[in-house]
């Protein structure tokens, strides 16, 4: 008999028959034991107090401070109900520090304690629970019991409650160009205030080389109902502002009280000479005697129609006013003239609202007229 005969003949002997019946029982056995050990210790780790443990620790060093803040037992006490500021606190202490985490001493066998630190320093405490469930093979759970945190969280301020805003009121100031105005002892400038400046008198108005005056206007605002207004002149000296409406003042330029005493009839009566050429009532010669010899008063006097003239059969003026007189430069000043022109008509009497500025300037020792402004 061959070797290889008597081989085959071995392997279907019933030894070995028996042998790789066993062997292989065997293998299956070890194999159902390892999956049931492998389930076991899984089963057994999960029932395990620190596999919890773990999983709140990592609350800590993941810095998930916003659900620490649901679970932490004194956070509500601590931040006063602002979850925000409690986030805030917890990140501040914790940043750049390294968190750690250990078992803590614990007296009950119903109770696992854990602490975490920051550098070594106490941070917070954790404690886990029986939950009141089992695994299926008997080995109770555990739950988290509670978290506290063992740091000084200031609780927030109050929000500021925002004082209610005063209005502001706008303030007006007008006064000669090289006057000092002051708003409640501060002095007014393009600093604090819209300003704004304007001729005195329109362009031609005045003799050729002579200085139109500059009124100079500051538009500001306050917070003060009732505010004082300071002017001074370029001398330093105090000038009275006048209170033109609620909160609008206005200085104008030193009236000349000389010329005023000097002028204020001939310039009246000139006013009124002037109203009656227009009415048909005197002619254009009359006036032209006050005029000087080269000006524009003339030209306007010569262009003036008389189609401002209204049929009538009496005159007669009232409540006349002559003033601001003004020292331009020398030789040359300017004066204000306003009355009421009233004439008799058939359909009764017609009164007409009258006002002159008037320029003159100095010839032959006399101030003749130069220009003038019908209003």
């Amino acid at each position: 008999m061959s070797k290889k005969k008597k081989k085959k003949g071995l392997l279907r002997s019933r030894f070995y028959q028996i042998y790789f019946i066993v062997l292989a029982a065997a293998l299956l056995a070890i194999a159902v034991f390892t999956v049931w050990l492998m389930g076991y210790l899984r089963e057994l780790e999960s029932a395990q107090p620190v596999y919890v443990a773990q999983q709140v620790a990592s609350l800590f060093e993941n810095g998930d401070y916003a659900d620490l803040y649901r679970l932490d037992s004194s956070a509500e006490a601590i931040a006063e109900g602002d979850r925000d500021f409690y986030v805030q606190n917890l990140e501040k202490l914790a940043r750049g520090k390294e968190v750690a985490w250990s078992e803590a001493f614990s007296d009950s066998a119903d109770e696992q304690r854990y602490n975490v630190t920051l550098d070594g320093d106490r941070f917070a405490s954790f404690t886990l629970v029986p939950s009141g469930q089992t695994t299926r093979r008997g080995h109770r759970l555990w739950t988290l019991g509670s978290v506290q945190t063992h740091v000084a969280v200031e609780a927030p301020e109050p929000e500021p409650t925002p004082e209610p805003e005063l209005p502001k009121i706008a303030v007006r100031v007008t006064a000669p160009q090289g006057y000092a105005v002051a708003l409640d002892g501060e002095p007014l400038s393009e600093a604090n205030s819209a300003v704004t400046e304007k001729p005195l008198y329109e362009e031609g108005f005045l003799p050729e080389g002579v200085a139109v005056p500059i009124m100079v206007t500051y538009d500001c605002e306050t917070l003060n109902e009732t505010p004082e207004v300071a002017v001074t002149d370029a001398s330093g000296n105090p000038v009275s502002a006048i209170q033109t409406d609620g909160h609008a003042w206005s200085c104008s330029l030193p009236e000349d009280e000389t010329l005023k005493a000097k002028y204020s009839e001939s310039a009246y009566t000139l006013g009124q000479k002037i109203a009656r050429y227009t009415s048909r009532d005197a002619s254009r010669n009359s006036i032209l005697a006050y005029c000087a010899s080269s000006c524009p008063a003339r030209k306007k006097f010569k262009d003036l129609s008389n189609t401002y003239a209204t049929p009538h059969s009496s005159y007669s003026f009232q409540n006349p006013q002559v003033s601001e007189f003004y020292m331009i430069a020398d030789g040359c000043f300017t004066c204000r003239v306003t009355f009421d022109y009233l004439l008799k008509t058939k359909a009764g009497t017609r009164t007409d609202e009258t006002t002159y500025i008037f320029c003159f300037v100095a010839q032959s020792g006399k101030p003749k007229l130069y220009n003038l402004l019908m209003g």
